[in-house]
This record gives structure tokens, C-alpha cells and sequence, in this order.
């Protein structure tokens, strides 16, 4: 019998929806068990955020942990695969994501476990995904894979439908705007990722796992905004370290640092990025050995030497 574990965290529901729809091939196998484990914050996040959400911003990017209802799973078991399922959060993983790794019992559930790592993203990715190879490594556990699922929606368009779905709860489609988040096709389509983990299970074998995926089209990394996240995530660092000195100061200059950083990213968003994404695409173009390179390594599972 191999045993499964997914662990994930989820607000609005479309991870879940992913999750099930790679997990679909897994279930009808009478010698697989999957198991859940949704994680479960005490002071649960606000959805839709509102501009509640955006007082998260320090601890998540300083990853400063929340607490969380005990969990289900008994952390002797020995899975044979790990599922974790996360969003990006500021550029960061999400903080209950982060905060489980962190945990006594995730620690012991991970030593020597085999983990594949599933993103439920708008676009950006990689600094979370970088974040937690670093956290799995430290913890003994072994990434063998990774399916990231994107907004395929124009950059501008995505941060326009996002911001009014997580801020305003309206997922759309409304007028020429498309509905955000994760198409409902590439969600039902994402079950192809499930026969492949379905062929290394059955063969207990990871070894290629990873390049299959890549070749089914489970991680697309776009130059530029590799470039731009790159730049943004030290930006974010600067600026939430900023607020949480404010924080120590007094209550309302937290909330005007959060404020400010509020305003940045919506510039950011909406008037700076396409800017950006055009130069950083031509650089791309222009120096495509090492554009090529960097591509590589983030569809990879494998943490820098």
C-alpha cells in the first residue's frame, strides 16, 4: 500500500480545485491512499482581503510564523510522497504554508520524505518556490517535483482581475475583463500531472520525474518576470523590515508604512511592471545564454551549489 499525504492552504478555494484535479488519477488506484491535511491558521486571514490583508505583509516576506490548529496527520508515518500545495503570498509563500514548515511536526513528517511542490499562482513564483526548496532541504526532505499553474493572462490584465477578485471578491469575467486566476481548462487539463506522479508511484521511482513534467509543461518561467520578481523580492525585504521597525514604534506608523508599501506595489502593478517587462524582455533576447540558463535551474527541482 503507498500512502500519500497533501498538505495545503487555501482561501478562496481554487488550490483545492488543483489539487483535486491532479489528485484525480491517484484516488481510483485501490493500492494508493491519499490523505489531506488542510492547514488551518487560529487567526484565520481575511477573504476577500479588503485592505486588512495587506498588515500580513511584513511577517510574511520576514517569514515570521502564525499559530496553527493542530493538524490531523501523525508525523511517524512514513509517506511516500508529499504534496504541498501553496500560494505566493508578497512574493513569499503564503504564511500558514511557511509556518508548517516550521513546526515540530513537519519537521519529523519530512525527514527522508520524497515531496513535490504544487503552485496555485497569478504569475509570480519562483522566490516562494526558492524559499521553501531551501526549507525542505534543511528539513532531510527530498524534492523529486514541481507543477506550478498560472494566470495565462497578459501581465497588466492578471494584476488588474486578481486585485479585484482578492481585494473585491468579484472573480468575473465582468465586461472585456476575463475571469482570474487559474482557467477552468488548464485546472481540468492539470490531471495529466497526476498520471505522471501516478507512473513514478506505481514504480517507485523519481529519478525522472521532474524532466517529465517539465516536458508535459508543469513549469513555464517567463524572463521577465523572473527579472522583475527577482528585483521586487529585495524591494519587499527593504520595505518589511521598514514596517516592522515602525511596528516597534507605534501602531499607527505601522499602518502608515503599510500604507506607503500599499501604494508602491499598485504602482508597481499597474505603471511600472509593463515598463519593466518590455526592457527585461529585450535583455532576455539579448543575452540568451544566460537567460536560457537561469530558466532552467527554476523548472528544476535541484537547490544552487
Amino acid at each position: 500500500m503507498m500512502r500519500v499525504l497533501v498538505v495545503y492552504y487555501t482561501q478562496s478555494g481554487q488550490l483545492k480545485e488543483i489539487i483535486d484535479s491532479v489528485v484525480a488519477p491517484l484516488t481510483p488506484d485501490s493500492n494508493i491512499v491519499v490523505d489531506y491535511e488542510e492547514l488551518r491558521p487560529v487567526s484565520d486571514y481575511p477573504f476577500p482581503w479588503a485592505d486588512a490583508f495587506f498588515d500580513c505583509f511584513p511577517e510574511c516576506v520576514m517569514d515570521i510564523p502564525c499559530a496553527l490548529h493542530p493538524f490531523s496527520f501523525d508525523p511517524e508515518t512514513e509517506y511516500d510522497l508529499i504534496i504541498l500545495a501553496c500560494q505566493s503570498w508578497f512574493l513569499s509563500p503564503s504564511i500558514p504554508v511557511a509556518s508548517f514548515l516550521k513546526t515540530t511536526e513537519a519537521q519529523k513528517l519530512l525527514r527522508g520524505r520524497r515531496v513535490v511542490t504544487l503552485h496555485g499562482i497569478r504569475n509570480m513564483w519562483v522566490s516562494a518556490q526558492e524559499i521553501i526548496r531551501q526549507k525542505l532541504f534543511a528539513a532531510g526532505a527530498r524534492l523529486v517535483g514541481n507543477i506550478v499553474l498560472a494566470d495565462r493572462h497578459n501581465n497588466w490584465i492578471a494584476a488588474i482581475t486578481i486585485v479585484r477578485w482578492l481585494v473585491h471578491g468579484k472573480r468575473g469575467p465582468t465586461g472585456i475583463l476575463p475571469r482570474a486566476g487559474v482557467s477552468d481548462a488548464d485546472i481540468k487539463n492539470a490531471s495529466r500531472f497526476g498520471e505522471i506522479l501516478l507512473d513514478s508511484i506505481k514504480k517507485n521511482s523519481y529519478d525522472d520525474l521532474q524532466q517529465k513534467l517539465v516536458a508535459a509543461g508543469a513549469v513555464r518561467v517567463k524572463f521577465d518576470l523572473l527579472l522583475i520578481e527577482r528585483n521586487a523580492r529585495k524591494i519587499f525585504v527593504k520595505f518589511a523590515r521598514n514596517v516592522l521597525h515602525r511596528s516597534t514604534i507605534s501602531a499607527e506608523k505601522r499602518s502608515a508604512g503599510v500604507s506607503i508599501f500599499k501604494g508602491y506595489l499598485l504602482f508597481a502593478l499597474f505603471l511600472l511592471s509593463p515598463i519593466v517587462s518590455v526592457i527585461f524582455t529585450i535583455a532576455g533576447l539579448l543575452i540568451y545564454p544566460v537567460a536560457r540558463k537561469l530558466i532552467k535551474y527554476y523548472q528544476g527541482i535541484l537547490l544552487k551549489s
